[in-house]
């Protein structure tokens, strides 16, 4: 059952998470390990294995929301400082995988669940904007304040949407008008 009193923030919230933690594992990954092509099809094929399993299994089960959550900024925070305190080792590839296809699990199960609540235009096209918004941030602050922004703003915005919880938490009327086919 979709709702039409559902808020817009929420999946922008989870976009924007979404877009600073794969933009900082490329960053940090590509900084401590290797910056070729191998590194970013990493970041890329485990996420969408993670989310692949997300969808099809995870979020069948009675697995939180939350606990996922922090499950996936858990795993980023210690592939972050793994890589540091381990540079350009590369026997930690797939260690790192593991860790990345544990981290998609998030999104995999947010679409799952979500699609029941939103339609799929709207979902998606509110997640992608956030998406976009962490991409462009997480470059820009990582370029003018270095690493340390790639640890405190994907957390803080995972603490936001550890307190938001909802879709419909704090609701905003929307009205979007898209043509009928």
């Amino acid at each position: 059952m979709k709702s039409k009193n559902v808020s817009v923030v929420f999946p922008t919230l989870v976009g924007l998470l979404l877009g600073l933690l794969q933009t900082g594992l490329f960053f940090h990954l590509t900084l401590s390990m290797s910056s070729g092509f191998m590194t970013y099809l990493l970041i890329t094929l485990c996420w969408l294995a993670g989310s692949a399993v997300g969808v099809r299994y995870v979020a069948q089960r009675q697995v939180s929301s939350r606990f996922l959550l922090i499950l996936m900024t858990i795993v980023y925070l210690t592939i972050a400082w793994i890589v540091t305190r381990q540079p350009f080792n590369t026997q930690l590839v797939p260690f790192y995988g593991s860790l990345i296809v544990l981290g998609g699990f998030y999104p995999g199960v947010f679409f799952a669940r979500l699609s029941k609540v939103y339609t799929a235009r709207m979902l998606f096209f509110w997640e992608n904007n956030g998406f976009i918004l962490g991409v462009v941030l997480a470059t820009l602050l990582f370029m003018i304040l270095g690493r340390t922004s790639l640890i405190v703003l994907p957390v803080s915005v995972a603490c936001v949407i550890w307190w938001f919880d909802s879709p419909t938490r704090y609701s905003i009327q929307i009205s979007l008008k898209y043509p009928q086919p």
